[in-house]
């Protein structure tokens, strides 16, 4: 099947244990997900959950035959040896009867039969829970899933609504794989990104403000999670973020800045910066609104940059990034001396803002790595590599 252009994953195998909720239906879809970001897939299902979907389905979406029993080519072993770097064993979903067998050491199926050897292998293993509510919130249940953590498994965290605990979406399961492999890049740092479109009132009704997205911001919170960071996001954004990202709003320099200063009283290791901050402020503002009869003049006042104010607070890591239209770019950030500087320039008929592919250099030190025509999901990954290397993240 067709790849995305960015596939985190290539190289990257996922076993996927598959036990009989009725959200096994979801699977199919999230199977072929970590397939376009490059993984391959293999999947293991117990007899309970063939009885719900035919493993053909399963088949289909892997690309590989579907293990239901194990055979003399003793599955539940050779499909995990020698491989704990590029392989990880998901259960999706992963039922309350399922969790209280793993955590309590019963192998009666194919999946919990997977997870007994990838275990006691060291292959890094994810559960996506999926059940009623009160079956997630009964003592023996958090009692069997603190076991499992403790055992090292990473539990990914369903979605409560309707009272049931829902399997997590397609997206952060992938987020929660992906994690898994990357994650002892960022682990245990903390990053704040500060990101989106400033706007600056000129009466009740309308702003100033800029073509920004925030989608750039976007992929580094969701990239910086899964290289293992906890993520706090400032600004505003198109793409909704996802549950893991700690989210402050903020649409003025006043809210940014009052934001941006809270935040701060903790320490983050890097705060990245690709907002796309006004520069000047109506030096006045309507207290009510313009009419469109009135001709109007403005003028304007400068206003002091967020990122000098970050640099007094912060003395980690520090990225900024810099949309210029010729190279006046060296003294720029002289006020706040940023560790790494990412450059795009405004040419062409193109605009910068949104989904599309431009060219990229990351300035760092004293040399610039150049990223042309590439994806805003490759440079966040790229840059947080960069990032990592810079606070001593660990591989």
């Amino acid at each position: 099947m067709e790849k995305y252009e960015f596939a985190p994953l290539l190289e990257k195998k996922v076993i996927v244990g598959v036990t009989a909720s009725i959200s096994l239906y979801r699977t199919p879809d999230i199977i072929r997900e970590l397939r376009r970001e490059g993984a391959e897939v293999i999947v293991g299902m117990s007899r309970e959950a063939a009885d719900l979907i035919s493993p053909k389905v399963f088949e289909w979406a892997s690309g590989n035959r579907v293990i239901t029993e194990i055979s003399g080519e003793i599955e539940h072993i050779n499909l995990f040896m020698g491989q704990r770097e590029n392989l990880i064993y998901l259960i999706s979903p992963a039922t309350y009867n399922t969790i209280g067998k793993l955590a309590n050491g019963i192998s009666d199926d194919v999946p919990s039969l997977f997870f007994s050897f990838a275990l006691g292998h060291g292959i890094r293993t994810l559960i996506s829970p999926a059940m009623h509510e009160d079956m997630m919130t009964n003592p023996a249940n958090r009692r069997n899933m603190e076991s499992l953590r403790s055992f090292g498994v990473s539990v990914i965290p369903p979605r409560h609504e309707d009272d049931k605990a829902k399997i997590a979406e397609n997206a952060i399961i992938a987020d929660y794989v992906n994690r898994a492999f990357y994650g002892n890049y960022l682990s245990g740092k903390k990053v704040l990104v500060i990101s989106g479109r400033g706007e600056e009132p000129l009466d009740p009704v309308r702003t100033i403000s800029n073509h920004s997205s925030g989608t750039m911001g976007s992929m580094i919170a969701k990239y910086a999670f899964r290289m293992g960071s906890s993520v706090t996001f400032i600004g505003n954004s198109v793409i909704p973020l996802p549950d893991y990202v700690e989210f402050h709003d903020a649409h003025t320099m006043n809210e940014y800045e009052a934001a941006t200063m809270k935040c701060l009283e903790e320490k983050y290791d890097a705060v990245i910066i690709p907002a796309a901050l006004p520069d000047f402020a109506p030096k006045e503002k309507s207290m009510r609104k313009i009419s469109e009869r009135d001709e109007v003049s403005i003028s304007f006042r400068k206003i002091p940059k967020l990122i000098d104010s970050v640099r007094k607070k912060h003395k980690g890591v520090l990225v900024a990034f810099r949309l210029y239209h010729e190279n006046d770019t060296n003294t720029h950030f002289s006020g706040s001396n940023p560790e790494i500087t990412v450059y795009n320039a405004i040419g062409g008929a193109e605009s910068p803002f949104g989904h599309r592919k431009v060219s990229y250099s990351i300035g760092y030190d004293g040399k610039i790595r150049e990223f042309p025509n590439v994806g805003k999901d490759t440079l966040a990954h790229e840059l947080l590599k960069i990032v990592s290397e810079k606070i001593g993240g660990v591989r």
